[in-house]
């Protein structure tokens, strides 16, 4: 009963997480209401990865400031991997930020946006700078847990295009970086929905097991 309870809680507090996102999809949020959301909700972040993540610090500094103490590089949020350590920036854009052009370059073929190309720069230059001034972060923050093998980025942009030539120009192009992982706002959504689907079939297989206690009467009969 307990842990019937417990996943019964969980279904519920995902079911309103899922319906809060979608509210916010639906209204002109600026980036710092996003982050403000994910930084209440990190778990969400870890679905962008295929691997386990912990959030480290979220509006983090990553170096490039100048003599004059200007030019410091924030990312939105510095997370590592649970098991190696090694590190990961993301990057928050908004859902409404466009990351495919209005019109076509060629017949079916679409260009990325200046928002997601822009993006995707910014974010490999805080890995640069990261990279470049781990050891003084580390120094200066005492965390002294984290890596830089192999710093990946992920950057949270936009939303889904509809039609098949943008939805192929948004594939074409991101599955072609191998530095910056692009994600947008409804396949984030979508996964969250497939979580609540597996929480809730396991629930369902959990509460009924496909198993009885042996007959003893029928054994006793079959051995006289």
């Amino acid at each position: 009963r307990l842990a019937k309870l417990q996943s019964d809680i969980e279904l519920v507090t995902l079911d309103a997480l899922i319906a809060r996102y979608e509210d916010m999809l639906g209204k002109s949020l600026n980036e710092d209401r996003w982050q403000a959301f994910f930084h209440e909700n990190p778990f969400i972040l870890h679905m962008a990865f295929g691997y386990p993540v912990i959030k480290v610090q979220d509006q983090a500094s990553v170096g490039g400031r100048k003599l004059s103490g200007q030019g410091e590089k924030i990312t939105d949020f510095l997370v590592k991997n649970a098991l190696t350590n090694n590190t990961a920036l993301f990057e928050i854009k908004t859902p409404h930020t466009a990351i495919l052009g209005k019109s076509a370059y060629r017949d079916g073929v679409f260009p990325p946006s200046r928002d997601l190309t822009g993006s995707m720069n910014q974010a490999l230059d805080q890995r640069y700078q990261f990279q470049r001034e781990v050891t003084a972060i580390k120094d200066k923050s005492r965390v002294w847990d984290l890596e830089s093998y192999a710093v990946h980025c992920c950057l949270i942009i936009g939303l889904t295009p509809t039609g098949a030539d943008e939805q192929k120009s948004l594939e074409l192009f991101r599955r072609n970086s191998k530095d910056v992982a692009v994600v947008t706002f409804d396949e984030l959504l979508e996964k969250l929905k497939q979580l609540k689907a597996f929480l809730a079939q396991a629930d369902e297989f959990g509460a009924e097991p496909n198993f009885a206690p042996p007959n003893t009467e029928d054994e006793d009969a079959a051995y006289g």
